[in-house]
């Protein structure tokens, strides 16, 4: 049963894919996964080596352990 108010658009939901825009898309988002990766690098800190003291007795383990 249809509504009467309800307007049924038969428009593609998607333009058709063409290679040029495939190229557009790709070069888009290429962009936009440089601008991603450099913004969290810049914001997040690498966190600071443990700066606990270790005990004087404390001795690196053999090599052949």
């Amino acid at each position: 049963m249809r509504k009467n108010k309800v307007v049924v658009d038969d428009a593609p939901a998607a333009p058709a894919l063409t290679p040029d825009l495939i190229a557009k898309i790709k070069k888009e988002d290429m962009k936009q996964a440089v601008v991603e990766r450099f913004s969290r690098k810049a914001v997040v800190q690498p966190s600071a080596p443990n700066m606990r003291k270790r005990s004087p007795y404390w001795q690196r383990a053999d090599e052949e352990c």
